[in-house]
């Protein structure tokens, strides 16, 4: 398996005022290499039954992941849908959908 794809995972830090608002939040940005792949029939298929939009996995190493629900490939930004464990102990499929809006917000 070849990790070639550059990803950066981003970790929000959500802050909120005095009164309970949603500041805008900082965030942390790791480098991490993966390996893309086609999300598989199955997978597509119970996501668009639940009404999420999956685009695409990405396969990467599990110390390198954190817990984050956003990454950012090719200058577009992604949601981490869903994580799968393969037979593989030491890696992590990141099952992602494409963020639509202003910058993927």
């Amino acid at each position: 398996m070849e990790y070639s794809e550059i990803i950066y995972l981003i970790s929000q830090v959500k802050e909120e005022d005095e009164i309970g608002n949603i500041l805008p939040s900082s965030e942390t940005r790791q480098k991490c290499y993966a390996k893309k792949q086609s999300v598989r029939i199955n997978e597509f298929y119970n996501a668009v039954g639940v009404g999420l939009s999956p685009n695409c996995e990405f396969v990467i190493k599990r110390l390198n992941y954190h817990g984050e629900d956003i990454l950012e490939w090719n200058n577009e930004r992604y949601q981490v849908i869903r994580t799968i464990d393969p037979k593989n102990k030491f890696d992590i499929v990141l099952v992602c959908e494409k963020r639509i809006g202003i910058n993927g917000q």
